[in-house]
């Protein structure tokens, strides 16, 4: 028996919530309440990549003539921002994980960590996401090949944040405006 799309990704986001809870229980229950300059000046440079990728986004993509859901709008932005969060950080802790079995230098721990969720981030979009949502890349768009580079600042960010800080909770807030964007622009449905 075949999942449909809705199935796929609720399968897709029950693991990933199996998978925060078992990885960051404590991350979840603890805040870092830290806010020193360097996370300040993260969380704002964060912010402004988001809204860059907001605007080559919605001149990248296109919604190709579908009705916005509100309900999927909704429900895609939190769940996914929570889900795919947690998968992500899973996947740094892992190459953070194997990398302290040889080193204890920060830097190797961070990159080590960071080529995991590169890695991971790559291969769920290019196997799982773009084959199960509709088309809506505008391959002509002069703006698509900021895409990448955008996706990459945006992935060091949030790789930052969580190496320094543990800051897993603004980095929810964080994906979930980029699924906001995402969900706006391409228009599909988890409730046909």
């Amino acid at each position: 028996m075949e999942l449909s799309v809705p199935m796929m990704i609720y399968a897709y986001w029950a693991f990933a919530f199996l998978v925060g809870i078992i990885f960051f229980k404590k991350d979840i229950l603890a805040f870092n309440r830290e806010f020193d300059s360097r996370r300040i000046t993260l969380l704002a440079v964060s912010l402004i990549v988001v809204a860059i990728n907001a605007w080559v986004y919605n001149h990248s993509t296109t919604d190709g003539g579908r009705a916005l859901d509100p309900l999927t709008v909704l429900v895609f932005t939190i769940g996914n921002g929570i889900a795919e969060t947690f998968m992500f950080y899973a996947m740094f802790r892992i190459g953070n994980a194997l990398a302290g079995r040889f080193t204890q230098n920060s830097w190797a721990l961070f990159i080590t960590g960071f080529i995991f969720f590169i890695l991971y981030s790559g291969l769920i979009h290019g196997l799982f996401w773009i084959n199960i949502l509709p088309q809506h890349v505008i391959q002509t768009s002069p703006y698509k090949p900021f895409f990448m580079p955008i996706q990459l600042l945006i992935a060091g960010s949030w790789a930052l944040s969580f190496f320094w800080y543990r800051d897993i909770r603004s980095v929810i807030f964080l994906h979930a405006l980029v699924d906001l964007t995402m969900v706006c622009n391409v228009r599909f449905s988890l409730f046909n």
